[in-house]
């Protein structure tokens, strides 16, 4: 494999450049590729620039504003208005960085991709290729890339798989190769200097098209929003309501522009469906699963079953979670990635 070259796709941050570190000492062929949009800082560009000059690697920057525009913000926007709460980091994943940009890798006669993803690609003698979660128990990255096709991750590397965030910051400054403030990555890398919701106001034409009432599940109105987009399931602060009881967003229905609220044992679910499916191995038991409903959650014990038009029908052991129609869902059979896809919305109003 040394033969071989190698691109790593270098953000501007700490993780990438240590990646980049590491394959450079094991005396890897290496390249660097950083995106290039409108969305990304320039000083991260200059930072990448940094690490590739560092380290004497050539850097070749890739314009994905297109791309990144039609299938990453266009669908941001579209699912906050459809009443969703989308994923776009998995989206991404799945369709930029290790879609566009393996394409273009090949391009450059590279053979391999790797990046700063805190996860594992455990690849066995028969050749099959199974995702894993990383040593980094709190950073692991795996439930990102849920989304991308199990056959890509057969040319995709991963550095930092056996590594945690507090090692990676510890050893790069003794390496000096990052000799730049340390920071923590954005949820949302486009949406860096305002909130998601001035974000997706400058991109619709009217607020009032999307404005209307907030609604108890009972039927009674409790008062008036400025758009849905505003809102996601589970939410409780920021309603600009009052009851009884502490309220929680149970529905968002776009079509009525209403939210709809309840108290909490109304939006706690047993069952919801799963849809858009990933699959990379069918479990030998669709039983005594795991599944992680957020990046930043536990994953929960789970029953899975086949449902009709290829989706999965999640049945938690315990109702006590809020599955957020627009967000993954990442099945697990202990450290294994069994399949991924996105909650689907069922609305009762």
């Amino acid at each position: 494999m040394n033969e071989e070259r190698i691109a790593i796709a270098l953000s501007g941050g700490v993780d990438s450049a240590y990646s980049a570190y590491l394959l450079k000492k094991k005396g890897k062929k290496l390249i660097g590729v950083t995106f290039k949009s409108p969305f990304f800082k320039e000083e991260n560009i200059q930072k990448a620039q940094y690490v590739c000059n560092s380290l004497g690697i050539p850097h070749h920057l890739i314009d994905v504003s297109q791309e990144f525009e039609e299938s990453v913000i266009d669908y941001f926007v579209s699912s906050y208005l459809g009443g969703l709460t989308p994923n776009p980091c998995a989206l991404c994943n799945q369709i930029i960085k290790l879609g566009k940009l393996l394409d273009y890798i090949r391009m450059l006669g590279c053979h391999y991709l790797a990046t700063g993803h805190y996860c594992r690609v455990i690849k066995t003698k028969k050749g099959e290729v199974y995702l894993a979660k990383g040593r980094s128990a709190f950073k692991s990255q795996e439930y990102f890339l849920a989304l991308t096709p199990k056959e890509r991750f057969n040319s995709v590397i991963f550095p930092l798989g056996d590594y945690t965030k507090e090692e990676v910051k510890i050893n790069i400054q003794k390496e000096g190769v990052y000799p730049f403030p340390i920071e923590e990555s954005k949820e949302v890398c486009f949406v860096s200097n305002s909130t998601y919701k001035d974000f997706i106001r400058k991109r619709i034409l009217r607020d009032k098209d999307y404005s209307g009432q907030i609604k108890h599940h009972s039927g009674k109105v409790l008062g008036t929003h400025q758009g849905i987009y505003f809102f996601t399931y589970g939410q409780r602060e920021g309603l600009g309501i009052s009851w009884k009881e502490p309220l929680y967003v149970m529905d968002i229905l776009p079509l009525k522009r209403e939210v709809i609220v309840g108290e909490k044992e109304f939006i706690l679910k047993e069952r919801f469906f799963v849809n858009h499916i990933n699959w990379f191995y069918p479990p030998s038991n669709y039983r005594d699963l795991r599944v992680k409903l957020r990046y930043n959650s536990c994953s929960l014990p789970c029953d899975i079953e086949i449902s009709s038009w290829g989706r999965l029908l999640c049945i938690l052991k315990d109702k006590k979670d809020v599955p957020t129609p627009g967000q993954l869902a990442v099945f697990y059979d202990g450290d294994l990635v069994v399949a991924g896809g996105l909650i689907e919305k069922e609305s009762n109003f």
